[in-house]
């Protein structure tokens, strides 16, 4: 009996230890995503607020990196706050040179989607548009993972995760489940239950990446190299 005690608190200590790790990221990345989900929530949905809605999500690809280290890291110290910092300033430059290009060409992809009827875009292009914004929101997703736990070039994390959308399908088509279920959940509730759902994808992703992962350590991460 004596035995089970110690086994049953530590137990309990390491599920309520998770618990305020998820609470406190979700926290820490409310705080940093602020001034975007602020402005979101503000904007009507119309697509005439395309580029508005863009320039809203410049603060949430750094929040939502931070929030993946963060997590990934997580451990039986209870040091949340200060590591989700760091994690977000030793992430946050090299996330915006992936995260602002990707707003720019998918408001642009987005536009010509919604307004190709009224401005006489043939289908065909419309199907194009699509599939390219599909691609684009994969290859965001892969960049951001590998953004956040690696230290590559700008460039090079644009080619591996280019590159990582074909290599592993299953990792790709992961990610694509997931990024639907972000936009269904944005669709049928609102943006807040997205927001504030942050933190568990912000587990998901790692987690669906290690196949990536694993292959760009055994592959382009030398033996003595950080990341």
């Amino acid at each position: 009996m004596n035995e089970q005690t110690p086994r049953r608190h530590g137990a309990l200590g390491r599920v309520t230890g998770a618990v305020y790790w998820f609470v406190v990221v979700e926290l820490c990345f409310l705080l940093a995503a602020s001034p975007g989900l602020i402005g979101i929530l503000l904007l009507a949905r119309d697509a005439s607020n395309l580029p508005l809605y863009a320039l809203c999500l410049v603060p949430v690809g750094p929040a939502f990196s931070a929030a993946m280290s963060a997590i990934t890291a997580r451990s039986d110290e209870l040091s949340v706050w200060p590591r989700y910092w760091r994690s977000y300033a030793n992430n946050v430059v090299d996330v915006l040179w992936m995260w602002v290009p990707a707003l720019v060409v998918a408001t642009v992809l987005g536009t010509t989607i919604a307004f190709a009827g009224g401005a006489g875009i043939d289908a065909f292009f419309v199907v194009v548009a699509i599939v390219f914004l599909v691609v684009l929101a994969v290859w965001t997703s892969h960049a951001l993972v590998i953004a956040s736990f690696f230290s590559f070039r700008a460039r090079d994390i644009a080619r591996l995760a280019l590159y990582y959308v074909a290599a592993r399908p299953l990792v790709s088509v992961g990610a694509l489940s997931y990024l639907v279920l972000a936009a269904a959940l944005v669709a049928f509730t609102s943006d807040w239950v997205l927001a504030l759902s942050a933190v568990f994808f912000a587990a998901i992703a790692p987690i669906n990446s290690r196949a990536m992962d694993r292959d760009i350590r055994s592959r382009f991460v030398g033996a003595g190299d950080g990341s």
